[in-house]
Parts: structure tokens; sequence; C-alpha cells
């Protein structure tokens, strides 16, 4: 199963290389971001992290709130105050359940969405920054950039993603999303949180949904 799974993120990945590289990147460069997409979405560690979010909605009020990410083995879990989504990021499976309306979604854009850096969108470019140190270790950063957002990631060597933002793809450049790790373990609250079921319920400690009591830096 892992091997069906790194070819075909092999595949996906090599597209985007020879895209980017078309379009005048740097073929070098491409090709380190490529290894770390694959890196964030082939990662079988056990952790659990949890992240104080900005989020920046143009012309509208902008609001702080929490979110979670959980990983075991290929086994994937996300939680925002409005979403939970799990995975199985070998088969390229998941579900999404919406506390706001109920509605439940399945499907492999789902995988690709919550398994490491999100591919559900094409890149129409790429970049290695280089190496940068963060309070919890060392990590790639890169840059990712679709037909609406700039996303810049710090992935860690074990594949986690410690930071991302979001720029608006236009003139303005203003960040719509700001997302920094309040902590990183490597225990999860729960072995239950892995199946449909599981979506019903919140595995997130009370601590983690409140505001840090100062900005955490990675």
């Amino acid at each position: 199963m892992k091997r069906l799974f790194q070819l075909a993120v092999a595949t996906v990945l090599g597209g985007i290389a020879a895209s980017t590289t078309a379009m005048g990147a740097d073929p070098d460069s491409a090709t380190k971001v490529s290894a770390v997409i694959a890196r964030s979405k082939l990662t079988k560690k056990t952790y659990a992290i949890y992240f104080w979010n900005k989020i920046n909605h143009p012309n509208q009020t902008s609001i702080e709130e929490w979110s979670a990410e959980f990983n075991s083995g290929s086994r994937h879990r996300v939680e925002t105050p409005r979403d939970r989504l799990i995975a199985d990021c070998a088969a390229m499976t998941g579900t999404y359940f919406s506390l706001l309306s109920g509605e439940v979604i399945r499907g492999p854009q789902v995988a690709a969405a919550a398994c490491g850096i999100d591919t559900n969108r094409k890149f129409l470019d790429v970049s290695w920054l280089g190496r940068v140190n963060s309070r919890f270790g060392e990590a790639d950063r890169v840059i990712v950039t679709d037909a609406d957002n700039i996303r810049t990631y710090d992935i860690s060597d074990e594949g986690v993603i410690l930071r991302t933002i979001y720029q608006t793809n236009d003139v303005r450049h203003l960040t719509v999303l700001d997302v920094e790790t309040v902590a990183l373990t490597k225990s999860l609250p729960s072995g239950r949180m892995f199946d449909e079921a599981s979506l019903k319920e919140s595995f997130v400690p009370e601590e983690f949904k409140r505001a840090p009591a100062s900005a955490p830096s990675t």
C-alpha cells in the first residue's frame, strides 16, 4: 500500500516539477519543493500539533481561533471550530464533516487537503527558500502558488507542518491566514480518533482552544 501511494505522489509531484520548470522556475528548487511536499504527505510519525490561527478576510472582520492536527502512521485528523476531517494518507481516502451544516463529504480530495500540504489546486509556481529554525526544530521553508493564494509552509524533517501563511495572489498580497504552532507532542489524546464515528466529537484539550498567553513564535 505504501509503495502504491509513493508512486501516486511521485506522479503528482513530478507533474508539479515539470510544470514549474516549464514556467521558468529553478529546476533544483522545484525538485526540493516536491521532496518536501512528499515528506509532508508520507510521514508516519505519531504526533498531535495545536495551532493558533489569525484569519483576515478581505473587507471583513478579522478573527483568531484554534485548530489541531493528529497523525498516527498513515492516519490523519484535522479539527477546527467548524470542521473535522479524517484521512487515510496511504489509501488517499477521507471524510469531511461540517459542524455548521452537518454536511459530510467523502473522497480523495479530502485526503489531498488533510494529508500534508494541500495539493487539490494546481500549482502555478513553487520555491524552496532554504532551512529555517523554529522552537520545534529545523524545517524547510517552501512557497507554493495557486490561482488564489501564495502559500508559505515550514515543514519539519519529520514531515510536520509547523507554520502556514496564505497571502492573496494579487497585487495586494494580503495575509489572509497565519497559522502558528502552540504545542507539539508525540502522543495522541485518544487512539479512537480516526474513524467516521469519531467526527461527532472533539479531541482537542480545552487548554488549546483558548488564545495563548503570548503570541506563539515558531
